[in-house]
Formats: C-alpha cells, sequence, structure tokens
C-alpha cells in the first residue's frame, strides 16, 4: 500500500544528510537537487538571498528623509544577505559567549579598490559594527560574503 506524506523544507533538510539514498532521491524529486546544497552554494546572488530567507524585495523607504534611503535599501540588502547565509540564526546580542564573524574590507581610496581583506571573528563588545544582524556564523560565511556580494558590502559601507 503506497501512502503520501507531508513533509516541510525545513524537516527535509534535517533528514536529508542521514537518509538511505532511496529517500534521498525521493527528497529530491520533491525539492529539488539544488534544495539540499550546502547554503553557500546556493546564495549566489541577491535574488538567491531574498527566496531562501522569503524576504519581499528591496522596499523603497519612501516613510524616511530622501538622503537616507539608498543607505537603508543597502544595509536592508546586506542583512537578508546575512541572514540567508546564516540559515536564518539571529545572534543573541546578549551573550558574550556567542563569537560573531565578519568580512573585513580595505580600500585604498579608489573604488574600484574596494575588496575583502579578510573574515574575523569578535567577542559581542558593545562597540560600533557589532550588529548582530551582519555578522555570521563562521569565518567561512563571512568570507563568502565579502567575495560574492562585495558590491552590495561597498555600497552599504560607502554611503
Amino acid at each position: 500500500m503506497k501512502q503520501n506524506i507531508e513533509i516541510s523544507g525545513e524537516l527535509a533538510l534535517q533528514l536529508y544528510p542521514n537518509s538511505p539514498q532511496e529517500f534521498k532521491t525521493a527528497l529530491e524529486k520533491k525539492f529539488g537537487v539544488e534544495f539540499f546544497l550546502p547554503i553557500e552554494e546556493r546564495i549566489n546572488t541577491l535574488e538567491d538571498a531574498l527566496k531562501v530567507t522569503d524576504r519581499p524585495s528591496v522596499p523603497e523607504f519612501d516613510c524616511v528623509p530622501e538622503d537616507l534611503r539608498e543607505f537603508f535599501k543597502a544595509t536592508y540588502k546586506c542583512v537578508v544577505i546575512a541572514e540567508a547565509l546564516n540559515g536564518g540564526k539571529r545572534f543573541d546580542i546578549y551573550n558574550a559567549d556567542e563569537y560573531r564573524h565578519y568580512p573585513y574590507f580595505i580600500n585604498n581610496g579608489s573604488a574600484s579598490a574596494f575588496g575583502l581583506r579578510a573574515a574575523t571573528y569578535d567577542l559581542t563588545f558593545s562597540y560600533a559594527g557589532s550588529g548582530s544582524r551582519l555578522a555570521f556564523v563562521d569565518s567561512k560565511k563571512a568570507k563568502i560574503a565579502g567575495e560574492k556580494f562585495n558590491n552590495e558590502f561597498r555600497d552599504m559601507l560607502s554611503l
């Protein structure tokens, strides 16, 4: 007797790594092979990040003064990228034991020379720039964000 079951994407992602090949094939048919790729391989564009996080496209921010709108748009993009690469994990701002990883950039005064310098981590001291929404769960993801989304971070940091 054949029976159908409903399964959420979240549960499918949890079950997939340790499932027998037959079940993996069934999950791949339902969700697509790319659904089970590591998150850093699935997120290559802002559109990918928006899709994974189920966030709407970049708002116009027409409720803020016009001279601030581009900054808010750029920040929104980077927050969505971080959320996508982190798999939705949010950091506890009050947990000093939780490391946060950041991409660090270098610029020699030219917009074309803006590039990823390193990906590192820091404790959760409350100095400017240590925001939870722009941190990454590990150095690998921080480096990927800095390389793949260099333009988005440059736009945010230069406004």
